[in-house]
């Protein structure tokens, strides 16, 4: 069963939310009506996610979900708040929000598509925790590797990187580590390497290596071989472990 701590100032919300979450059977939901109270329980509990209202006094929603992700940077975190303005979304998500989602409508759509977006974010988070665990296992290979050695989960994200990729492309160690593979690779080589892991998805790629180009942190590309042929399942989801040679180095210029 989903532990939840779901934070909202209006207890008449905080009954019904209470009463229709776990009317499914899949989740147990602890409730609290201040921000400050919820960090005081989090000291001393764990929970699989929590949701929180936007717009509260004393610590409004944005101001708890900062002060949590300073002591906690994975739990899962929903805003579910009445509040529709964009940028309350988008200060959400940029401070590390996993989902927003805004109240109104009827009420049995309204949990329902709230429910999924528990479920999304705890899957999430467990299948990024379990992919740290297999990263720790290969760990002493990834750190001596010459070759770019990657982890990624199912969408993208880069989980773990070998330190040979900060000494080749420039960045921090650990700078690529959270970011998405796609938003280093050049626009004009994307398609083909989507539609490559597709493929790896599918089991119909056998180890074909693919050329595209990667930009490094100057802003020059280099053409680098990518071999994409093992697949970690982890929890239902897949985690794909890429090995990339470097071959040329392109004077591109950087994109924006």
């Amino acid at each position: 069963m989903i532990s939840i701590l779901y934070v909202d100032d209006d207890p008449y919300l905080l009954e019904l939310g209470k009463l229709c979450l776990e009317d499914t059977g899949e989740f147990h939901i602890d409730t609290v009506e201040s921000a400050r109270d919820a960090l005081d329980i989090l000291q001393h509990r764990d929970y699989d996610a929590v949701i929180s209202d936007y717009q509260m006094p004393e610590m409004d929603g944005i101001d708890f979900l900062k002060i949590l992700r300073k002591k906690n940077p994975t739990l899962p975190f929903i805003i579910f708040t009445g509040k529709g303005r964009e940028e309350i979304a988008i200060t959400a998500f940029e401070n590390g929000a996993d989902f927003y989602h805004q109240k109104g409508g009827d009420q049995d759509t309204q949990f329902a598509e709230l429910s999924h977006k528990i479920r999304k974010s705890v899957e999430q988070f467990q299948t990024k925790l379990a992919l740290r665990e297999i990263m720790i296992q290969f760990h002493d290979y990834i750190k001596t590797a010459s070759d770019h050695i990657r982890i990624l989960d199912n969408d993208g994200m880069i989980v773990c990187d070998s330190l040979s990729t900060s000494h080749i492309l420039g960045y921090p160690e650990y700078f690529l580590t959270g970011k998405y593979a796609m938003d280093f690779i050049h626009p004009e080589d994307r398609e083909t390497i989507i539609t490559a892991f597709n493929h790896v998805r599918n089991r119909k790629n056998p180890g074909i290596p693919i050329d595209f180009r990667i930009r490094k942190a100057d802003g020059v590309y280099i053409g680098v071989e990518l071999i994409a042929m093992n697949i970690v399942r982890v929890n239902g989801d897949e985690g794909f472990v890429v090995t990339t040679v470097t071959t040329s180095e392109k004077n591109v210029p950087g994109w924006n």
